[in-house]
């Protein structure tokens, strides 16, 4: 069983009636076939569920769908017991869409030729786009619902949409209507872009953005306010900065994650400094880390991304935060 470093608490999501654990689970990095096998990944749910965690934010993108139908096999039986944001919006190439279907007979040969996804070559992989249209949306959460066994969404996100998309509302009406059928409880927008969120919130209906947040990444905090005096919640991605303030100083690798030296150069000092602010604590880094997006008042969810159950575990034991750490006064600036 997994330790937790203390209580998962609950709280209201925004203005709805859902209860939502304070820590969700991301899940991007649930299924692939590059990957392990299913069964370690329904694990990994069944034990982030133990642990005091019932929300779970995925999308029809991810893993072709698999992630889907593994949180729908890891839940069947205790639906009513978990919070499932999915999202819709992005449309994948034929050549993606036929690797999903043939998965189990792929997986052994990608593993047998030592394959990896950054070395399949575009013509396999193909390019995303995006399509927000009625019909478009209404196919997605068709097969969302099917791909998770239930019969309705607790939240149903836009995926990345342009500003120009969500000021448009033309999917609003959709969304209203997939919420009238019951296939939906609330909608919001899983947003790339401050003014793609300052629209959002703009919408009478939107229930919920999901913004990205750290200590690194604090573009989207004058959001913040807008969405609180809305009721709107809020669901903070990348909390951990894709590992970087995740990663112990020998493993970290800045470089790989930025566009240019200058970016590394500049993200390398604040990681040291923000180190050097918790040690002075007694605390870890991801404590830290956490324990800034989660005192952020508006914020009601922060998306714990792992994909092993080694992670989970190394997360909840050591990473959350206790009640009493970290102070967060004298954080360094991102200056």
């Amino acid at each position: 069983m997994v330790q937790r470093s203390h209580e998962i608490r609950r709280h209201r999501f925004g203005a709805t009636d859902l209860q939502v654990s304070e820590f969700g689970l991301g899940c991007a990095r649930i299924g692939g076939i590059f990957k392990r096998e299913p069964r370690e990944f329904v694990d990994l749910l069944s034990a982030a569920f133990d642990a005091g965690i019932n929300f779970y934010d995925t999308s029809n993108l991810y893993s072709q769908g698999e992630s889907e139908r593994l949180i729908g096999q890891a839940f069947r039986g205790r639906r009513d017991q978990v919070v499932i944001a999915s999202k819709a919006g992005y449309v994948l190439p034929s050549q993606r869409q036929l690797i999903a279907r043939v998965k189990p007979l792929v997986r052994p040969i990608i593993r047998l030729l030592g394959l990896s996804r950054q070395r399949l070559p575009s013509a396999v992989s193909g390019s995303l786009s995006q399509d927000f249209s009625p019909a478009q949306l209404q196919k997605a959460i068709e097969g969302s619902l099917r791909r998770l066994r239930t019969d309705y969404l607790d939240l149903y996100q836009l995926h990345s949409p342009p500003t120009s998309v969500v000021e448009a509302g033309e999917w609003v009406e959709t969304l209203e209507s997939l919420k009238r059928q019951g296939k939906l409880r609330y909608y919001g927008v899983s947003c790339d872009t401050t003014d793609a969120a300052f629209a959002a919130v703009a919408h009478q209906g939107v229930s919920s953005l999901q913004l990205s947040i750290s200590l690194l990444v604090r573009d989207a905090l004058p959001v913040l306010p807008a969405a609180r005096e809305r009721g709107v919640g809020v669901i903070a991605r990348e909390c951990l900065a894709n590992g970087l303030l995740a990663k112990d100083a020998a493993d970290l690798d800045v470089r790989s994650r930025v566009r240019s030296d200058e970016e590394a150069a500049v993200k390398s000092a604040q990681i040291a400094a923000y180190r050097g602010a918790a040690e002075s604590q007694g605390c870890t880094l991801t404590q830290l880390a956490l324990q800034f997006v989660r005192r952020l008042d508006g914020v009601s969810v922060s998306l714990l991304g792992v994909s092993n159950l080694a992670q989970l575990d190394r997360l909840l034991s050591t990473g959350l935060p206790s009640a009493a750490l970290p102070r967060l006064e004298a954080l360094p600036t991102l200056d």
